[in-house]
């Protein structure tokens, strides 16, 4: 995302005009693309989120989203850091905080999170993990949940290197459960649940990762009413060219 986006985005925020209800001046227009994008680790879900941004034609974020929790917090940047996708011991954290005069890391956290995917929603954008497809209930937006096998999304992370396939096994493993462990205590819900996405791709047998983005982009128009089905890569053509 380039970095005016993302000072656009923080200007947004920051003067609190955060209001998806308000009426809109002007002509009425399309509401912009928002996909959420929760994804296994080494499925290819932050390639494919960044490619499925480009054809779409708006920003993807990602690493973005903390950054803007990070600058518009007041509490320690490092906690904030911490708390991202992940849950840290609370009683470590809570009693930092209260020697330093801060207020609570993950309420604070959970309010920013909030307020930051709910003003990308209203601009428009692909974002990726961190509950977005949660946090924008009763909001326009496709969910999409990327899924693999664990021994697929080593070897993947390997990269082809067999010596490395242990390691990012276990990598996989740790990751995964870090984040079912942050939804269930942040959402109280399981990021497993199919009911929560609107498509689940696996993309143990994807070797293209562009065809993934082609059967996104495929479901996101028919779901969103943006025409008639298409084939996938008369879909991703078409994106692609511009409109």
């Amino acid at each position: 995302m380039a970095r005016d986006e993302f000072q656009a985005l923080l200007t947004y925020i920051r003067t609190d005009q955060l209001h998806p209800h308000r009426v809109r001046s002007g002509p009425l227009e399309s509401p912009p693309p928002v996909v959420t994008i929760a994804r296994e680790h080494g499925t290819g879900g932050e390639e494919i989120a960044a490619k499925l941004a480009e054809s779409l034609g708006v920003p993807c974020f990602d690493k973005e989203i903390l950054d803007a929790v990070v600058a518009t917090a007041t509490s320690d940047p490092a906690l904030m850091r911490q708390l991202d996708e992940k849950l840290p011991g609370r009683a470590g954290m809570f009693l930092y905080a209260s020697l330093m005069g801060l207020h609570d890391p993950l309420t604070e956290y959970q309010r920013l999170l909030t307020r930051v995917v709910n003003g990308i929603a209203f601009r428009g954008g692909v974002i990726v993990g961190r509950g977005a497809h949660l946090l924008l209930r009763g909001a326009p937006r496709f969910r999409v949940r990327i899924v693999g096998s664990d021994e697929v999304c080593a070897a993947r992370l390997a990269g082809g290197d067999p010596a490395k396939v242990a390691d990012a096994l276990h990598e996989v493993q740790r990751v995964n459960a870090a984040r079912a462990k942050y939804f269930k205590e942040f959402f109280k819900i399981s990021n497993g649940d199919p009911l929560q996405y609107d498509l689940i791709v696996n993309t143990d047998r994807f070797t293209d990762l562009d065809a993934v983005v082609d059967v996104i982009l495929h479901a996101y128009r028919v779901h969103g009413g943006h025409g008639e089905a298409q084939p996938p890569s008369a879909i991703h053509q078409d994106s692609t060219s511009g409109p």
